[in-house]
């Protein structure tokens, strides 16, 4: 992993100083389990004997005790991500203390990097209004935008060029976007093209945020 982007942190005073604080600030975390949605539990109180954290559940949030889950909360500014599982009764939730958490390095929305072997496209159906058909592979993706990888045998791509598609990654469900291009780079006989999604409405930047979760979700699996 990029340690420019992440930092491990496995000491367990450090973890548990995190968890007293999300808990004392009553802090929201996001859960990505194995549907396509995001679950949202509310940090409430963190049990030092047991070392666990409890959590209160929205009414129509669903999460599976013993599911596994790639969990995000923002703290003081910062963003972390952790590993978990929780054991769920009623409207409530118990984490247990994860065994590493990984601290963002970054303030910015940056763009998280696909994995080798991972299947991430973005299917390009038109081009300034025109029809087209191009299976570009993703380099990378964040909420606002992602990397294009394509031949320069396929397509000419240009600044302010609009472009039209579907969002492919792994086994979820195909989100289709808009897109500007903002930059082209040749590198190797690709083209690398940076987009920027646009009239995003808050159900895609939902979904998007869900498929870049799923992303790190393979990331943190591989280290």
């Amino acid at each position: 992993m990029d340690q420019e982007i992440f930092k491990k942190l496995s000491r367990e005073d450090e973890l548990v100083k995190l968890l007293i604080d999300l808990a004392a600030a009553q802090g929201e975390v996001l859960c990505k389990g194995k549907t396509e949605n995001l679950v949202k539990v509310k940090a409430v109180h963190w049990h030092s004997q047991s070392k666990h954290l409890e959590c209160l559940l929205e009414p129509q949030e669903n999460l599976k005790t013993g599911e596994e889950f790639l969990g995000y909360f923002f703290l003081g500014g910062e963003k972390y991500y952790f590993e978990g599982t929780a054991t769920v009764y009623g409207n409530r939730c118990q984490i247990p203390l994860p065994k590493e958490m990984f601290h963002l390095q970054r303030r910015q929305n940056y763009r998280v990097r696909i994995p080798a072997g991972f299947q991430a496209f973005f299917d390009i159906v038109q081009i300034n209004n025109t029809a087209a058909k191009i299976h570009a592979k993703l380099g990378d993706l964040s909420a606002q935008g992602c990397r294009l990888i394509e031949k320069e045998t396929v397509a000419t791509f240009k600044m302010g060029d609009s472009l039209k598609g579907k969002l492919l990654i792994a086994k979820n469900s195909a989100i289709e976007l808009t897109a500007v291009v903002r930059h082209v780079k040749l590198e190797g006989g690709n083209q690398v093209v940076g987009v920027e999604f646009q009239g995003l409405t808050p159900i895609q930047e939902n979904n998007l945020f869900a498929l870049t979760m799923e992303i790190h979700k393979e990331v943190f699996k591989r280290q």
